[in-house]
């Protein structure tokens, strides 16, 4: 079996496995990088620390010299958002570009993930509709990911730990 060809109790950390032609190296889920899924991905983003205070992050993403009509290729910022020990993160969706709005949110928009199980797509979340939506976390840290292959688009969330 697949799963098999890594021997021993594997060091990856947040859900990831170990690589299998590199059993050393993890393959990690969305939001999480490092040789043990242990990091924030490379690339644009930042940690950010959560106070018991709203905070704004504010994300603008894409290529306006594009046009309107969908890239190929994804651009990516990975965000995460920390809290203390035994806190619980809140993330509020206060806006997003407008234009983009679809089922599945497959050109643009911002996946939160809150889930306990880390390897689960988080929330997507691309329309004005879902304005004001508040997630809760079930851990200290929530990775966000802001994703864009259509024009540009700028999100604003705003974060706080309870």
């Amino acid at each position: 079996e697949f799963s098999d060809i890594c021997k021993g109790p594997s060091s990856c950390k947040n859900y990831g496995f170990p690589h299998p032609r590199d059993c050393k190296k993890c393959i990690c889920p969305s939001g999480y990088g490092g040789p043990l899924c242990d990091r924030r991905p490379d690339g644009c983003g930042a940690e950010l620390v959560a106070t018991d205070k709203w905070q704004t992050l504010k994300d603008d993403l894409g290529d306006r010299k594009a046009g309107g009509y969908p890239r190929e290729d994804f651009m990516k910022c990975n965000y995460w958002i920390k809290a203390p020990a035994g806190k619980k993160v809140q993330v509020k969706f206060v806006s997003f570009s407008q234009g983009v709005a679809t089922d599945g949110c497959p050109y643009a928009g911002v996946e939160i993930k809150t889930h306990a199980d880390q390897r689960l797509t988080g929330y997507r979340l691309c329309s004005e509709d879902d304005k004001n939506t508040i997630l809760t976390s079930t851990s200290n840290i929530v990775p966000i990911i802001t994703y864009n292959r259509i024009y540009a688009t700028v999100t604003t969330l705003e974060y706080r730990y309870i």
